[in-house]
């Protein structure tokens, strides 16, 4: 038994037909019934379906002939290896690379507590079966704490120990030879997997992951336009925008892949990484300037006069490729449309500081982008000094990760080992264990889920529907009579062929994984053998048990409804911005906007479920990541200031956090008059402060808060700098 593509875990791809497809985690595959499922099925029937499916079939019968040539006992592991290193991305080569490596290792992991946990609590079968849970737990808690494809070397380790450990309880002294044929078995699969999918016909991750940014870029080209434009943006073009986390979550995890690729250099996976970065900080700098633009025409016609002239001009030159000499003259004509360096400014005044402050970065990072991109199409290109530097900084930045939810899906994975080896043991049923290990497995799989249950019911649906039957009849009517390993290839030819074939289906990818691991599960792969009606029906039952007491485990504790899902992700944002008001989490902007848009893009599928004050809190997401991004920026202009303006920004900065701890407790308060007045202090002393380029960016974030927090509330001044 093993386990499910990563079409389950948060966002993945796959490759179907020409069209690089995303599939989110409502799992849109489950459920596809009538004529839903006639065209899944008649959809596997393409050019390049067949062509996975032949490559993937030849090298899961290679396996099989391979295993029974060195005389190893289970060539069923070396073919499941083979189904499941072949299914990313339409088995283009790194991922085909990355997913074997990842379950090399995962394997070497759970042989290793195998190793450990069954001999050490041999002794007493209650403590065996609460290490076995511990270890499942444990593991599966350390895979959900990273969503990308690395988290499968945790994920295969949480339940390899029970798939061998188990059924060996009863027999330690053969445990160590187990470990070693699984280990062996599972390394010849994913070198066969390897070898025939990046020597004939290869395919590469590259072409998918320029794609992929190509549209993220034209859409971002079109988000900017739309922004910078005369007329204000509507909800549906800032929803719009959101969908930036997912993309960028995809572009990712396409690059753990590339890394495996052969002739992917260092070079490559730094482009990508700087190219992600850039395009974080697009859309925080975008609402930056378009949130100012209604005050500063609604305040000041004249100068929303100037500025609406000067936004025509950059339009003009964002509808073709901005050259870093546009960019910077751009940006500088933009400042000059204001003395930022006079005694007193009005409150439009201080609105158009920040927005074209806000503009000139824009620019740059859309300069930078474009740049990136360039590169990362043409690969002998020479970056030059500010791209080269961007190259050499680049590093991934954090995603959200919820380790109490972590936690308790591995709790729930343990609880439902306990169960099921429970229920094995009160019977005396020693042929059962397996059962522990197929609870493991179907509670692990989809543990990323906020409702495992469709997934399940998929694949015990599968077992009873699809495995057992096909299984039974190579048991008892057609492996019995085979002579030797060229027949027995010649038999299974067809199943593999089919199986591989659907694998590259989205809709049906999950049912064919499912068969296949159960009927590898209940199919004893020797060159002659006799069917054994008892050994077949106890492991049959074992697998229908084990999946079932993972589902009935998952409905009883672990189901998560999408409207709770997207409150814990609200919490989770202003738990950071109460945390980088007081200075505590040591948060970058990079990193900041790197995890806010990830959650942006967490709570995009999951906000038609909701309703009420809970939807339009999460259709506000993307201004709290607007005013963390100010926080940063007003707390790094407070650090050379004077004391006078350090403390202002300081106590500002104080209250803020103090709102967004109470958003924990009361998530609909909304902010207190003493914020306003704090955030108006502080504005007051930059005014009155030296003019120099940390006054400018104090300003900016200042005004920006009050925006945020106070929407659609002016920025005013009296005489003397001080806000009214």
């Amino acid at each position: 038994m093993a386990e499910v593509n990563d079409t389950l875990v948060s966002v993945c791809f796959r490759c179907h037909g020409d069209a690089l497809v995303s599939v989110d985690t409502n799992v849109q595959w489950i459920g596809a019934t009538g004529c839903g499922q006639i065209a899944s099925l008649m959809n596997a029937f393409n050019a390049r379906g067949v062509a996975f499916a032949i490559k993937t079939a030849a090298a899961a019968i290679a396996a099989v002939l391979l295993a029974l040539w060195f005389n190893l006992t289970n060539p069923g592991w070396a073919v499941l290896t083979v189904f499941l290193t072949s299914q990313q991305l339409g088995a283009a080569a790194g991922a085909v690379v990355s997913r074997s490596v990842y379950r090399a290792l995962g394997t070497l992991l759970g042989v290793a507590g195998t190793l450990f946990v069954i001999p050490a609590f041999i002794a007493a079968p209650e403590l065996l079966l609460l290490g076995v849970a511990g270890w499942v737990g444990l593991c599966l808690y350390l895979s959900l704490l990273d969503r990308s494809p690395r988290s499968y070397v945790f994920l295969l380790a949480a339940y390899t120990l029970p798939l061998i450990g188990m059924p060996m309880a009863n027999n330690p002294s053969s445990i160590f030879d187990v470990a070693l044929w699984r280990a062996e078995e599972i390394a010849l699969g994913a070198a066969l997997s390897m070898a025939v999918h990046t020597v004939f016909a290869p395919r590469s991750v590259k072409p998918l992951l320029v794609a992929r940014v190509h549209a993220t870029v034209g859409d971002a080209r079109r988000w900017l336009l739309e922004g910078l434009g005369p007329d204000p943006t509507d909800d549906a073009q800032r929803r719009a925008r959101e969908r930036l986390g997912a993309d960028l979550a995809e572009m990712g995890n396409l690059a753990v892949h590339l890394r495996f690729e052969p002739g992917i250099t260092a070079r490559d996976i730094a482009i990508v990484t700087a190219l992600e970065e850039r395009l974080l900080a697009l859309l925080p700098l975008l609402a930056g300037v378009e949130d100012r633009l209604p005050a500063i025409r609604a305040t000041d016609a004249r100068l929303g006069s100037k500025v609406d002239a000067h936004l025509k001009a950059v339009r003009l030159h964002l509808e073709r490729p901005l050259t870093r000499a546009d960019a910077v003259r751009l940006g500088a004509s933009g400042k000059a449309l204001i003395d930022a360096e006079q005694p007193e400014l009005a409150n439009s005044e201080l609105l158009l500081i920040g927005a074209m402050e806000r503009l000139a970065e824009l620019l740059a990072v859309w300069n930078d982008s474009l740049s990136l991109l360039q590169h990362l199409d043409d690969s002998e290109s020479i970056p030059e000094g500010g791209i080269r530097r961007l190259l050499a900084d680049a590093s991934r930045h954090p995603r959200h990760v919820d380790h109490a939810l972590a936690a308790w899906s591995g709790l729930t994975a343990s609880l439902a080992v306990v169960v099921a080896g429970a229920i094995c043991w009160t019977l005396g049923w020693d042929q059962g264990a397996a059962a522990v290990g197929l609870a493991a497995s179907s509670s692990s799989i989809f543990a990323a889920l906020d409702d495992p249950r469709p997934g399940q019911k998929v694949l015990l649906g599968a077992a009873v529907l699809g495995a057992i039957p096909i299984a039974a009849v190579y048991v008892f009517a057609v492996l019995p009579v085979l002579d030797g390993p060229v027949e027995l290839a010649l038999a299974v030819a067809p199943l593999f062929f089919v199986i591989a074939l659907y694998l590259a289906t989205p809709r049906l990818g999950l049912a064919a994984l499912g068969v296949a691991i159960i009927w590898l599960t209940l199919v004893a792969l020797q060159p002659m053998q006799t069917g054994d009606f008892w050994s077949f029906t106890t492991t049959a039952m074992a697998a229908v048990l084990g999946s079932t007491v993972a589902l009935v485990v998952t409905s009883l504790v672990r189901v998560i409804g999408a409207e709770t899902r997207v409150r814990r992700l609200l919490r989770a944002a202003w738990r950071d911005l109460a945390a980088m008001a007081d200075d505590t989490n040591g948060l970058s902007r990079a990193a900041w906007g790197s995890r806010m848009l990830d959650r942006i893009g967490l709570l995009l599928p999951r906000m038609a479920a909701t309703s009420g004050v809970l939807r339009a809190q999460a259709g506000r997401a993307l201004d709290d990541l607007r005013i963390g991004v100010n926080m940063l920026d007003l707390r790094h202009a407070g650090l050379a200031a004077k004391p006078e303006v350090r403390t202002a920004i300081e106590s500002a900065l104080t209250q803020i956090g103090v709102h967004f701890r109470q958003r924990l407790e009361r998530p609909d308060i909304a902010p207190a008059a003493t914020i306003l007045d704090s955030i108006d202090r502080a504005i007051a002393r930059l005014v009155e402060s030296d003019p120099d380029a940390l006054r400018v960016q104090g300003l900016t974030a200042a005004t920006g808060l009050r925006l945020g927090l106070f929407p659609p509330s002016r920025v005013t001044s009296t005489a003397n700098g001080a806000p009214a």
